[in-house]
């Protein structure tokens, strides 16, 4: 069966180590922090295996969908009757409609999550699909108080970022979960000046996956893409990576990306695999090559007013868990890929993967990238370089662990990440 996807990156050992589940030591991740990606292989494995091993421990927390029904472990959504009543309620909006595999089954799915974590003392007042307001002004709702808890998509304002557009930056992480854990890793050093600048403070950084690209041509190696007319949901640094391995990038807004493929306006798009079949994407493009080409990040924000107006220990408590709520929702993005593999080979869609010796060529280009990203931030005077290293570490340790294994690590207050917001 054709199931999710397992990029292994590193040394030579490093490979061999996470081909076995092996756990590395901490040598092992400075070490190769210390290496351009260029000198290691990339290998790409898709293992039933992997798969069970993520579900377990697993919870869905939310009202039976038609493809997800609840199993003996799933929770159901909670009833207005379930939650106290002085229940704190913070007011959330989501660019997603409360519909299909990512609104309802994600998105709203994780606001689930976070009431039954808090037992009925936390409710949500939620505005879906743009009821409230569009996803460009979800930076401004968040400051105005409009909402509490919203999305912020730094896409919408690259101009006011940096280092915080390394998200995009490729062949690091191997799962959009791993993607969550180095960002918010590296939040509270090298992102929170700049997200903050803007008003808001962060509750959570979710990823999106763009590791597939689904084409109506076959892309089996570099001299495929050449000239290709690709639409790529990120950020000037997928861009520029689309632009070095030989492709034109196109910028489409989302909802006509269907039709931008459909006329011929695009030759494929760079996207998530499991969110291709409901974007529709393969009644018009059969062939889908797995790139790891990077993720990209759909950040919530909270307002800081609000949050600094609860009980201190509501806030100590709401701020470990939203460090879970990221962990679940991006891990609920990882299900939608293993769903996705299936969905597009029962479609009758062919699944590309490169050749070990052709992905190396890949992963060369993209090492330009990062060469780049370094040089035009340190001319800026930002620690680019120092934090390229520790970015790599950071994915060396993640990527070593299989998701469950970081739900896992993330479930221990121990492991909490400090300093995200100010106080904790």
């Amino acid at each position: 069966m054709l199931t999710r996807r397992d990029f292994v990156k590193g040394s030579a050992a490093s490979a061999a180590a996470l081909t076995l589940g092996a756990t590395l030591p901490m040598d092992i991740f400075a070490a190769a922090a210390e290496t351009s990606p260029v000198g290691a292989p990339y290998v790409t494995t898709i293992t039933p295996e992997s798969v069970r091993d993520n579900n377990i421990g697993w919870v869905y927390y939310g009202a039976e969908a038609k493809d997800r029904p609840l199993t003996d472990v799933d929770k159901a959504q909670m009833k207005p009757e379930d939650f106290d009543k002085d229940a704190v309620e913070l007011k959330c909006s989501c660019y997603y409609p409360n519909a299909g595999d990512i609104g309802h089954g994600i998105h709203w799915e994780t606001f689930s999550f976070l009431e039954y974590q808090f037992g009925g003392r936390l409710k949500f007042d939620r505005y879906f699909g743009q009821s409230l307001h569009s996803l460009q002004d979800g930076w401004k709702a968040l400051r105005a108080g409009l909402v509490h808890v919203g999305q912020t998509y730094h896409l919408h304002n690259q101009g006011a970022f940096d280092l915080a557009m390394a998200d995009g930056l490729p062949f690091l992480s191997n799962s959009v979960v791993v993607a969550t854990q180095i960002m918010e890793e590296m939040y509270p050093k090298y992102f929170k000046k700049e997200y903050e600048a803007q008003g808001v403070s962060l509750a959570w950084i979710p990823h999106f996956d763009v590791q597939g690209l689904i084409c109506k041509t076959p892309i089996r190696k570099l001299e495929d893409l050449k000239g290709k007319r690709i639409m790529g949901f990120g950020g000037s640094v997928q861009r520029d990576t689309l632009i070095a391995l030989g492709a034109t990038p196109v910028q489409l807004p989302t909802p006509d990306t269907f039709i931008g493929l459909q006329r011929g306006v695009v030759d494929g798009v760079a996207w998530a695999v499991g969110s291709m079949i409901p974007w529709r994407f393969h009644e018009v493009a059969k062939y889908v090559t797995v790139t790891g080409l990077g993720n990209t990040r759909i950040d919530y924000g909270i307002n800081r007013e609000k949050f600094y107006s609860l009980p201190r220990a509501f806030q100590e408590e709401l701020y470990f868990k939203f460090r879970l709520a990221g962990n679940h929702m991006s891990e609920g993005y990882t299900k939608l890929e293993d769903r996705g593999f299936d969905d597009l080979k029962k479609a009758g869609i062919e699944i590309i993967i490169l050749d070990p010796e052709e992905k190396k060529r890949w992963v060369a280009v993209g090492d330009t990238i990062w060469d780049k990203f370094i040089t035009e931030n340190e001319k800026k005077g930002l620690p680019a370089r120092q934090f390229a290293k520790d970015f790599r570490a950071a994915a060396a340790k993640y990527n070593a662990m299989s998701i469950r294994q970081i739900r896992e690590y993330v479930q221990d207050p121990k492991n909490m990440i400090h300093g995200i917001l100010d106080g904790f």
